[in-house]
């Protein structure tokens, strides 16, 4: 098994270490190290997520093991931290439905073009999606351990994290349920026949 196949499979293992430990009970509002060090292992899983992908490109180790279960381990991993947020009080869930809605429908285009012998390749909205959805857990993770408030303002700026936080989701949701319009749109030929 190859480096980023290797990293793929940290990224399952990680993402479980991380959700345990968002499952533990807290003590007490300040004993919350439980969660930082899920925070932590959620930071390290998502850092996997940029690091297969370019050792695989770079040094030509791309697989069949790693076009299936990279993009799994993404998904797994992401909605995993959106559900932790809710969860966690931190996030609607109407946002983390939305991104599994998202995630589920766009693999299962692709499981219908691999039926069909085509692939479809990440587009650029998709990348764009990926990177912000990446950045919202990055912003969500760090209200979520307490190392930022909502109740913040923000130096120099009239305006408050909660009021940012709210933009971030409200923008993520949109770029996701818009990457998700733009696959089905450019894969139509895959169902539109069958319909």
């Amino acid at each position: 098994m190859n480096l980023p196949n290797k990293l793929t499979l940290t990224r399952f293992i990680l993402t479980m270490v991380m959700i345990v430990l968002a499952a533990l009970p807290e003590d007490t509002t300040e004993n919350l190290l439980h969660l930082k060090i899920g925070f932590i292992i959620g930071f390290i899983a998502g850092f996997t997520d940029f690091l297969d992908g370019y050792l695989a490109r770079k040094y030509d180790l791309v697989t069949d093991f790693g076009k299936l279960m990279d993009p799994l381990a993404d998904k797994i991993f992401t909605v995993s931290g959106f559900v932790i947020l809710v969860q966690y009080g931190h996030l609607p869930g109407w946002v983390a439905i939305v991104i599994l809605t998202r995630e589920f429908g766009v693999t299962g285009l692709r499981g219908m073009a691999a039926v069909k012998g085509e692939v479809i390749a990440a587009a650029s909205i998709g990348k764009l999606k990926t990177l912000l959805q990446m950045l919202t857990l990055l912003l969500g993770g760090f209200i979520w351990v307490g190392w930022l408030s909502l109740d913040m303002q923000l130096p120099g700026i009239n305006l408050g994290l909660e009021t940012i936080w709210t933009t971030v989701y409200w923008l993520v949701a949109a770029v996701t349920v818009y990457s998700g319009i733009d696959y089905f749109i450019k894969g139509r030929n895959l169902y539109v026949k069958e319909l």
